[in-house]
């Protein structure tokens, strides 16, 4: 089911925003300019924020030990020896929404 997340415009150009989704995961929201990715919120090496990365729009870059990942997918790219976990997004009318599998 899909769960608000945040207001696109509190994420910052080019930037990102941790947010805690209810009855989900915290995840980090990208903004790519066109387009907004979600992703887990702490990095699969050594859970270090992912917020206080960077990325290109396309790789996600965790700064502690420049592991990068793709936004998209969520893949492993460059010395990065574990993929990290993505979220599928929408926006509607301003707000952010991330999907979260119900629990059954």
């Amino acid at each position: 089911m899909w769960k608000r997340a945040c207001k696109a415009d509190e994420v910052p150009a080019n930037g990102l925003k941790e947010v805690a989704v209810e009855g989900g995961p915290r995840c980090v929201i990208a903004n790519a300019g066109k387009e907004f990715f979600a992703c887990q919120a702490a990095c699969p090496h050594t859970d270090v924020p992912l917020v206080e990365g960077i990325h290109d729009g396309n790789v996600l870059t965790c700064l502690e030990h420049m592991w990068q990942f793709d936004l998209r997918t969520g893949a492993a790219m460059g010395d990065a020896e574990a993929p990290m976990d993505t979220y599928k997004l929408k926006e509607e009318n301003g707000e952010l929404y991330v999907w979260v599998e119900p629990k059954t």
